[in-house]
């Protein structure tokens, strides 16, 4: 029989699985921004040791990759670009890669492209796992100071410019309100609507991270001027409102995008997500469980379906479905380089 000690655990870790499902991936799982970073000695593709206590007083860049992948090598290029054209003495970039056994991917693809930044191995994951990384390719910048000024998750047509910005205000070359100036200029103003959109919806994960909704949302709106077509925009915004409480927008824009394609399958999920917060728990089941049959984030439907069996006092189901989020999470969502 099901304990209440018993439950209650299972019930607390699916609420910590929900918040792991849905973060956002702009952000380090085990260090946040002012904190310093994890000591490292990891040998490099050279043969010499990568030592973070010899890079004190620099500002350091630090590009975590996943070989053969493509945003991981348009890092590793624009990264390279960013601190060469800088050319500050105070800049030390470093790759490091669990990889190992890509060497001669490595070798080769440096080579090809005149690459000369350190390249580390973490075949141990060690670092990857103090970090706390989430997604390839992560890039932390840590101040002279030793704590972690800023993260970019991935790569988009901005990341080069983001980064800049980011070390020109690291070493106090500019100040907060001209970051936030050069943190909103466009990459050239030939950009194509959707990398504009996708640059918006970056920028929008970012402050929904940190907590800023209103700002978050204003970019999305943004970019879904620049490409209204997107229904996955349009469920950005709506997700954001669920979050805000604002469940009428939401279901407006589900809606939409339901009207459009019926078969939605994260749009099935949203909808059921805010029937539940409607308290209309039936249809809300209803809903998650057709949205589950589609597959679209199942550890987020099972949580919730865990949600509505528990307020409704069937334990052992709500059990099944918060297990059952569990074991995704722990199976599938570690994956961070899921977006190889």
């Amino acid at each position: 029989m099901l304990t209440k000690f018993s439950f209650t655990t299972i019930s607390a870790a699916a609420i910590l699985v929900f918040t792991m499902a849905t973060a956002q991936a702009d952000d380090l799982r085990n260090v946040k921004r002012g904190e310093p970073i994890p000591a490292f000695k990891l040998p490099t593709i050279d043969g010499s040791l990568a030592d973070s206590d010899a890079m004190k007083g620099s500002a350091v860049v630090v590009v975590c990759l996943s070989a053969e992948q493509r945003r991981s090598e348009m890092a590793m290029m624009d990264s390279s670009a960013a601190v060469k054209e800088l050319a500050s003495p105070d800049v030390k970039l470093i790759h490091v890669t669990a990889d190992v056994v890509q060497r001669s991917y490595f070798e080769k693809f440096r080579r090809d492209r005149d690459i000369t930044a350190t390249l580390a191995f973490d075949p141990e994951r060690v670092v990857y796992g103090k970090l706390g990384l989430i997604v390839f390719p992560t890039t932390v910048i840590i101040g002279k100071d030793g704590k972690v000024a800023e993260v970019i998750s991935l790569h988009n047509p901005d990341y080069k410019n983001t980064l800049t910005a980011y070390l020109q205000h690291v070493l106090g070359l500019i100040t907060d309100e001209q970051l936030k100036a050069r943190l909103a200029e466009h990459v050239s103003d030939d950009a194509t609507p959707k990398s504009l959109a996708s640059a918006h919806r970056a920028l929008a994960r970012s402050m929904r991270q940190k907590g800023q909704l209103e700002p978050a949302k204003a970019e999305l709106n943004k970019a879904h001027e620049q490409d209204p077509a997107n229904d996955e925009v349009v469920l950005d915004i709506a997700d954001l409102d669920l979050a805000m409480s604002n469940y009428s927008e939401a279901e407006t824009m589900i809606a939409a995008v339901l009207a459009r394609q019926p078969d939605h399958r994260r749009a099935k999920q949203l909808k059921g997500i805010s029937l539940f917060h409607r308290g209309m728990l039936d249809d809300a089941r209803a809903a998650l469980e057709e949205a589950l049959s589609l597959n679209p984030s199942p550890e987020v439907a099972h949580y919730y379906l865990g949600q509505i069996s528990e307020q409704q006092g069937k334990t052992d189901e709500a059990l099944r479905h918060y297990k059952e989020a569990l074991r995704r999470v722990l199976h599938e969502g570690n994956q961070a380089d899921a977006g190889k």
